[in-house]
């Protein structure tokens, strides 16, 4: 018999899997917190003891689709030889991830006004701390040319490279387009770490 910790875990990942799968299809305005119980198997009072708002909901979405993203970006970079080049794939798998049609919606579209521009910048940030900034380091340490402050240089691809992910996921066909974009995002690179 399951414990009542591992029956509320259960409870949340049934909601915010019903969560992102609505969002997703109707984005945030046009979901409802009962579409949201209902879509999860759940009472409404289930959905507001785990989220206090619809808001709520979808930030926790948000930062799941973010950590799947960082989860990506990484297993792509491990079968590379070099820094350089982990760069390099990590760059394609993030073009890749950000044509799945949620993190479109959720992550690239809805996110900014849903959960704030400085939730947007924060992750981002992260994201420049834990994966973009370690990898420059590495470059330059292994004889690559990064320009300037490390953390600024990182910070400025990632905004590229989220520029990149909005042109592809704005195309009728993403995943063609993010195929199209990704040899400009190599060559860039390689011109930044020359």
């Amino acid at each position: 018999m399951p414990t009542q910790v591992e029956r509320r875990e259960t409870t949340r990942a049934a909601l915010v899997a019903a969560a992102r799968a609505l969002f997703t299809e109707k984005g945030f305005a046009a979901t409802g917190r009962e579409e949201i119980s209902e879509r999860a198997g759940v009472t409404r009072g289930a959905l507001y003891h785990h989220f206090e708002s619809k808001q709520a909901a979808f930030e926790a979405v948000a930062t799941q689709l973010d950590a799947e993203l960082g989860r990506a970006v990484v297993a792509a970079a491990r079968g590379a030889s070099t820094a350089y080049e982990q760069i390099r794939l990590s760059c394609r798998a993030y073009l890749k991830a950000c044509t799945d049609p949620s993190v479109v919606r959720i992550l690239l579209t809805e996110a900014a006004t849903v959960l704030g521009s400085q939730w947007v910048r924060a992750s981002n940030e992260a994201a420049c701390v834990q994966l973009l900034t370690p990898a420059l380091d590495a470059a330059a340490r292994e004889g690559r040319a990064v320009p300037g402050d490390i953390h600024v240089t990182a910070q400025l691809l990632l905004g590229m490279l989220n520029e990149a992910a909005v042109v592809a996921a704005s195309a009728p066909r993403p995943r063609a387009a993010a195929n199209k974009i990704a040899p400009t995002v190599d060559a860039i690179v390689m011109k930044l770490l020359s």
